[in-house]
């Protein structure tokens, strides 16, 4: 008896056979499978002796299992995100409610106290690191945004500098050429305005027309643009010299010429035995007043 012969009595001519064919199909494109192999074994009753075995007994206590069923009231479409991920939160949270309940009926503390500390992970030496390495770049940010800052507001600065000199030249510009104009209407005219000023006839920034003034400041020239000081500028110095001179008299009055002053109240034999100025009525008083 040859060997294939063995293999087909035992059936493992029939297993080699399937194996070439899955090899043959695993060479080929995936293909997924729309129902289930007709081959499959669905054993029922070995997947519930299993699930038995594996599962819970029916009397062992609650507080062992910790588990918690929610029915879910309404049916939810699987391929709506939202609404399946608000059942989600929703039968969580309905779950944490009944457990707080349970735990509580049961006297079980299940929250942490107040003065339980747990140890970290970390050492307060490298968790001193990590601040001060945050608060480093903390500064760091804000330094750079205060530059920043500033940078825009110079740059702002320098805009509205430019744009005022802009202006400025415009209407130095303007006015350059107005007076131009002026100059030039009044020699087109050859001045025959009877010795008077004409009016310029061009209007400025006040939106008046050019007028020289007539009015006229008594003890002023019509020339003098000083308004009469150049003028009166001796006799500024003059009274400038008056009054260090009324000053230094009366300092002289008050302080004397200079001079030694030292002996001048020192008592002399005429002075010491000099009793006129001594008055008994005086000396009487003090005492009277002391008493």
């Amino acid at each position: 008896m040859s060997i294939e012969d063995t293999l087909e009595e035992d059936g493992m001519g029939d297993v080699d056979h399937e194996t070439s064919e899955s090899e043959s199909e695993s060479e080929q494109e995936d293909v997924r499978l729309t129902e289930p192999s007709k081959k499959s074994i669905y054993n029922r009753d070995g997947l519930l002796e299993k699930l038995s075995d594996i599962s819970w007994p029916d009397n062992v206590e609650w507080i062992q299992k910790l588990s918690i069923v929610v029915d879910q009231e309404k049916e939810v479409d699987v391929n709506d995100d939202l609404a399946r991920e608000l059942s989600f939160y929703t039968q969580a949270l309905e779950g944490t409610r009944q457990a707080f309940e349970k735990l509580q009926a049961m006297g079980i503390p299940f929250l942490r106290p107040p003065d339980y500390y747990a140890e970290m992970v970390k050492t307060d030496s490298h968790m001193e690191k990590v601040k001060s390495r945050l608060l480093e770049q903390k500064k760091k940010i804000e330094e750079a945004e205060e530059r920043r800052k500033a940078r825009e507001a110079k740059r702002i600065a320098k805009e509205i500098q430019a744009q005022k000199l802009k202006e400025r030249a415009k209407q130095k510009k303007e006015e350059i050429e107005s007076v131009k104009k002026w100059r030039k209407q009044r020699q087109q005219s050859g001045f025959s305005m009877g010795g008077k000023d004409g009016d310029m006839g061009l209007t400025f920034e006040d939106g008046k027309s050019f007028e020289r003034s007539s009015k006229r400041r008594p003890g002023v020239a019509p020339g003098d643009r000083s308004g009469g000081k150049a003028r009166h500028g001796g006799n500024k110095g003059m009274k400038g010299m008056d009054k260090k001179r009324k000053n230094r008299e009366y300092r002289e009055t008050k302080f004397g010429f200079g001079g030694r002053k030292g002996l001048k109240k020192q008592n002399t034999s005429d002075t010491t035995n000099d009793m006129r100025s001594f008055n008994q009525g005086n000396m009487s008083g003090n005492k009277k007043r002391k008493r």
